[in-house]
C-alpha cells in the first residue's frame, strides 16, 4: 500500500492516482489499452487536519473487459498484470475495483469504475476508468455533555445485510457499509438507572460516494439527546429523544420465544412438517416503532425473501412474498399497539439445503418502542438436516414405453413428492395423476414408477421430469431407445392408395439378428381411440418383404381420404417384445371426374350457305345452322372435349349439314342432332335415344365431313372421322387431343354404360390412362366393344398399373370406331333438291355413354 497524508487545511481532495500499460501495436483487428485512477471524495465530507487518508496502489485493482452482451472477455486480479490487449472490432465495458464489495466495516473500504470504449480496427482505443468509494462511510462521535450524562457509552450500526459494527465510546474513524438501511442504536448506563439501556435513535437510508456523521450530544436542562446529522443543527434529520431518569428506566421491549430458546439451535428435516408452536411473543409497554428481522438463509434469499425488514413497514412485494413463504404476523399491522406475534411454524418446511450438507439459518429480532429503546436480540436458529431428495433416471427407456421406473431418495413423506413431465420440450410441466404413481419404500430409498398417459415415442426430445418436495425442485430428462423395428413406406406415399397400403418393417441392426420378420412374428396394428387393434386385412409377400393391408379408405370421400396411425408390433407367441415407430399414413381419397353423368353442355353457331350447283357463300333458302357442342358448361371448370370443333369447322367451302356435323352431341338435342335420330327418321332404324340417369347421356357417333357434293349421281364425302369424348382438351390448330386433367388417386377400374350401334361391323374402344407428374402413363386399360346392343350395358375398364408412383393426371378416352379409316352410311334426310339436300348426313358407328363412375376396391 502507498500512504498520502494531508494537511489539517484541506477542503476536500481528488485523488487522481493513474497508471497506464503500454506496448508495441499489433496488426490485429484493434486494440484496448487501460487508464486507471481513484476519485478520493466523499459528498458530505468535513474537512480535517491530521488524519491519514490511505489510497490503494493502483497495481492492486483488479480489471475486468466485457462484451455488450455481458460475456467476460478477460479479467486480470491484478492490474500490474495487464498489458494492452486486441480485441475484435466493437463496444466493450472496462471496469476497474478494489476490495470486497459486500464487506462491511472500519477497514471495508472498496472502489469500482466502468466505462464503455469503442474499438476500431488497427487503432488502441484506451479506457479511462474513475474509480469512486462505492459505500457510505459512517462516524460517531460525542460531546463532553454527553459524556458527562452517561457512566458509560458506545454505539453501534445495524445494516441492512444484517452485520453490526460497534463504535467504542473512544472509537474516531469512520467504517464503511454497502448502500442500503442503517439504523443507529446507543448502548448507554446512567447513575439511577437500574440497567443499561439500549436506545435505536436513528435510521437512515445510505448512499455511495457519501460520508455521514452522528454528533451525540446531551441537553442535561431537558433531560433530552440531541443527534446532529453531519454537522448541520438546522437539518431536518436531526432528532431529539426523551433520556430522563423515567423514560431509561421504563420498561424496554421484550420478545418471549415459544418453542424455541434464543440462539440454541433447533434441528429439523428439510420438508418435512412442522407441527410444534414457534412462536415469538412481543411486548413493548411503551408502544412499537420498528421490529426488524434479520434473516441469514442461502434457501429464502434465493426465493425472494428480504435479509432485513422491518416488519411494520413492509413493501407489498415483500409481505405477499412473506406470507406466501410460511411466516405469520399479528399486532404489526397499521393499528399496531403494544404487543405483537411472529409465527415462524409453516415457514419451517420451505427451509431447504441449498447444497448436499445440512443448513442453517438464522432469524434474528430487534424491536424498538416509541421511547427509542431496544430490546434484546431474540435469534431463531434453524438446522435444516438435508432429506437427501435425489433422483436417478435411466439413460433411456425403450421405444414405445408406457412406464419408466426409477430410484428416489428421499428421508421424509415419499408421498408428498408431486411429479410432473413434458413429452415435447415445451417447458410446459403436466402432473401425473395419482393413479399413475407407484411407489415402493425401503427406508430412505423408494422405487418410483410413473405411468404417462401414451406410449413414448418421440425419439427426438429427451422426456422431462420434474419431482417437487414443497419448494425444493429437481429437473431431469432421459432419452428414448431407436425402436428395435422400423415401419416405412419403401416407395413413399406412392404405398398408400385409396383401399389399401404396402408396409415395410425392418429389424434394427441390433436385434436384426433375433427378429426374422415374417406373417408369423409381425403383426400390423392401427390406433382406435386409445387402443391399438391388429388390421383385420393383412398379408406377408416373402418375395417382396412388404405387408399387404386392404379394406382401408372407409368412409373417405371424393376429396379426403382416411388418415391411419399404424405400427408393427413383433411378438413372440401372443407375447408382444418389440414395438416399432409409429406410422402416420392416408389413404387416397376416393376421387370421381367431373361431370361423370354428363349433364353439362354449351353449343356455339355456325351458319352455312350454299346451292345445288356448287358451293357459294351467299344468303339462300338452303341456308342451316350448325351447333357445335361442348361437354361443359363453364371452360374453366372442363374436364371432358371433343373432337367437335374438328368436324364442324367453318370451312369457306363447305355447306350443308352433311358438310358439317358435330361428332358428339347431348341427347337432350337428339332430335334435331342426334345421329340415332336420324337414323330413326331416315334409314328404318328403331335406335333408342334416351339417357341411363337424369337427363342427359353422350352420343358418340362417326360422321362424314368437309367439302362434298349431294346429288342424284353421288353422296360422296371429304372426310370420316370417328367421334371421340375425351378427358382433356382438343388443339384445333394442330387437329389433335391433349389427354388428361389433374388427378390424385388411383382407381381399381372404370365403369360406365353403354348402347352401341356398329356400322360396318367395327368396334367401339373405350380406355383410360393414369400419369404421373411427369406426364408419364403409370396405368392403363382399354376394352373393345363389338357388338351392338339397343339396351344400356354396364362397360369396364380394368386398369393396369405398371409403376408404383403417385398419380397426377388421368384420362378417359370413348370412341366410336377403334378403326383408323371408319366407314359411314350416307342417309338422305327429308329436304329436296331446292334445298341442296341440306340435312343429309353421313353417319357410322354410334356408341351412348353415360353415368362414368371410378372404382376402388
Amino acid at each position: 500500500m502507498k500512504k498520502v497524508y494531508y494537511g489539517l487545511l484541506s477542503f476536500f481532495f481528488v485523488g487522481l492516482v493513474s497508471c497506464t500499460k503500454d506496448e508495441p501495436q499489433s496488426s490485429l483487428e484493434g486494440r484496448i489499452d487501460v487508464k486507471v485512477s481513484t476519485d478520493q471524495t466523499l459528498l458530505g465530507e468535513a474537512s480535517r487536519s491530521g488524519e491519514e487518508k490511505t489510497i490503494p496502489d493502483i497495481n492492486d485493482f483488479g480489471l475486468t473487459i466485457e462484451s455488450l452482451d455481458g460475456k467476460v472477455f478477460n479479467s486480470w486480479e491484478s492490474f500490474s498484470e495487464f498489458r494492452p490487449v486486441s480485441v475484435a472490432i466493437g463496444t466493450y465495458t472496462v471496469t476497474a475495483s478494489y476490495g470486497d464489495v459486500e464487506a462491511e466495516g472500519f477497514d471495508a473500504i472498496s472502489y469500482q469504475g466502468s466505462t464503455n470504449v469503442e474499438v476500431r480496427k488497427e487503432e488502441t482505443a484506451e479506457a479511462s476508468v474513475t474509480c469512486i468509494i462505492n459505500k457510505a462511510k459512517v462516524s460517531i462521535n460525542y460531546t463532553d455533555e454527553f459524556k458527562s450524562y452517561f457512566t458509560s457509552y458506545s454505539s453501534y450500526i445495524s445494516s441492512s445485510k444484517g452485520n453490526k459494527v460497534t463504535f467504542s465510546a473512544n472509537e474516531s474513524q469512520g467504517a464503511y457499509f454497502v448502500p442500503g438501511s442503517l439504523g443507529v442504536y446507543l448502548e448507554v448506563t446512567r447513575q439511577g438507572v437500574s440497567q443499561k439501556v439500549t436506545l435505536n435513535p436513528k435510521n437512515f437510508t445510505a448512499e455511495a460516494k457519501h460520508e455521514y456523521r452522528l454528533t451525540m450530544d446531551v441537553d442535561a436542562s431537558t433531560a433530552s439527546l440531541k443527534i446532529t446529522f453531519n454537522d448541520n443543527p438546522s437539518s431536518e434529520q436531526n432528532v431529539e429523544i426523551n433520556i430522563s431518569d423515567e423514560a431509561l428506566n421504563a420498561d424496554p421491549p421484550v420478545f418471549t420465544p415459544y418453542g424455541f430458546t434464543s440462539g440454541n439451535t433447533l434441528e429439523v428435516l428439510e420438508g418435512a412438517a412442522f407441527t410444534e408452536k414457534l412462536e415469538a411473543y412481543l411486548n413493548a409497554p411503551a408502544g412499537l416503532a420498528k421490529c426488524e428481522l434479520v434473516t441469514n438463509s442461502a434457501s429464502l434469499k434465493e426465493q425472494g425473501w428480504p435479509e432485513s425488514v422491518d416488519l411494520m413497514n413492509l413493501t407489498t412485494e415483500q409481505s405477499q412474498k412473506m406470507t406466501a413463504l410460511g411466516l405469520q404476523t399479528k399486532g404489526l399491522g397499521v393499528n399496531h399497539d403494544k404487543i405483537a406475534l411472529i409465527d415462524f411454524q409453516q415457514l419451517v418446511p420451505n427451509l431447504t439445503c441449498t447444497s448436499e450438507n445440512n443448513e442453517v439459518h438464522t432469524f434474528t429480532l430487534r424491536a424498538t418502542d416509541a421511547l427509542t429503546k431496544v430490546s434484546e436480540e431474540l435469534k431463531l436458529v434453524i438446522e435444516t438436516r438435508n432429506n437427501g431428495f435425489a433422483v436417478e433416471l435411466p439413460e433411456t427407456v425403450p421405444y414405445a414405453s408406457t412406464s419408466v421406473t426409477f430410484t428416489l431418495t428421499l428421508e421424509g413423506d415419499v408421498s408428498k413428492v408431486k411429479f410432473y413431465y413434458d413429452l415435447s420440450d415445451t417447458g410446459v410441466y403436466q402432473p401425473f395423476d395419482a393413479e399413475k404413481v407407484q411407489i415402493t419404500s425401503d427406508n430412505t430409498k423408494h422405487t418410483v414408477t410413473l405411468t404417462y398417459p401414451e406410449s413414448l415415442t418421440d425419439t427426438e426430445h429427451d422426456v422431462k421430469l420434474k419431482a417437487e418436495l414443497g419448494i425444493k425442485v429437481i429437473e431431469k430428462s432421459f432419452k428414448i431407445e431407436a425402436p428395435e423395428l422400423t415401419l416405412s413406406l419403401k416407395n413413399g406415399d406412392a404405398d398408400v392408395w385409396a383401399t389399401k397400403a404396402y408396409l415395410q418393417v425392418e429389424a434394427s441392426a441390433k436385434s436384426r439378428a433375433s427378429r426374422t420378420i415374417s406373417s408369423s412374428t409381425v403383426e400390423i396394428q392401427y390406433k382406435e381411440g386409445g387402443e391399438w387393434k391388429a388390421w383385420p386385412n393383412q398379408s406377408y409377400n416373402e418375395e417382396t418383404g412388404l405387408f399387404l393391408l386392404t379394406k382401408m379408405g372407409e368412409g373417405a370421400t371424393e376429396t379426403e381420404g382416411v388418415s391411419y396411425t399404424l405400427r408393427a408390433v413383433y411378438k413372440r407367441g401372443e407375447e408382444i417384445v418389440s414395438i416399432s415407430d409409429e406410422l402416420n399414413v392416408t389413404t387416397e381419397a376416393k376421387a370421381q371426374v367431373g361431370n361423370a353423368g354428363f349433364e353439362d353442355w354449351s353449343h356455339s353457331t355456325i351458319t352455312a350457305y350454299g346451292s345445288t350447283g356448287g358451293w357459294i357463300d351467299i344468303p339462300y333458302p338452303g341456308r342451316k345452322d350448325i351447333n357445335v357442342f361442348y361437354p361443359y358448361e363453364n371452360k374453366e371448370n372442363q374436364w371432358w372435349d371433343t373432337r367437335n370443333t374438328y368436324t364442324t369447322q367453318s370451312l369457306a367451302d363447305a355447306s350443308w349439314m352433311y358438310a358439317m356435323f358435330p361428332g358428339t352431341v347431348p341427347l337432350s338435342e337428339s332430335a334435331t342432332w342426334g345421329a340415332s335420330q336420324h337414323l330413326n327418321e331416315h334409314d328404318n332404324q328403331s335406335l333408342s335415344t334416351g339417357p341411363h340417369g337424369d337427363n342427359n347421356a353422350a352420343e358418340i357417333s362417326t360422321v362424314g365431313w368437309g367439302k362434298n357434293n349431294w346429288t342424284d349421281l353421288g353422296h360422296g364425302t371429304q372426310y370420316r372421322t370417328a367421334g371421340c369424348l375425351f378427358i382433356g382438351t382438343y388443339d384445333l390448330e394442330n387437329n389433335r387431343e391433349n389427354l388428361g386433367h389433374v388427378f390424385n388417386s388411383r382407381p381399381d377400374y372404370i365403369q360406365f354404360y353403354y348402347r352401341f350401334y356398329s356400322y360396318n361391323g367395327e368396334s367401339a374402344k373405350a380406355y383410360a390412362i393414369l400419369y404421373d407428374i411427369e406426364k408419364r402413363e403409370i396405368g392403363e386399360g382399354v376394352i373393345l366393344i363389338g357388338e351392338s346392343t339397343n339396351e344400356y350395358k354396364l362397360g369396364e375398364i380394368p386398369i393396369n398399373y405398371i409403376e408404383n408412383k403417385k398419380a397426377s393426371y388421368i384420362t378417359i378416352v370413348f370412341l366410336s370406331s377403334s378403326s383408323d379409316n371408319p366407314a359411314t352410311k350416307d342417309v338422305q334426310g327429308s329436304d329436296g333438291a331446292f334445298d341442296g339436300y341440306g340435312d343429309s348426313r353421313h353417319i357410322g358407328s354410334i356408341l351412348t355413354v353415360d353415368d362414368v363412375e371410378l372404382i376402388y376396391e
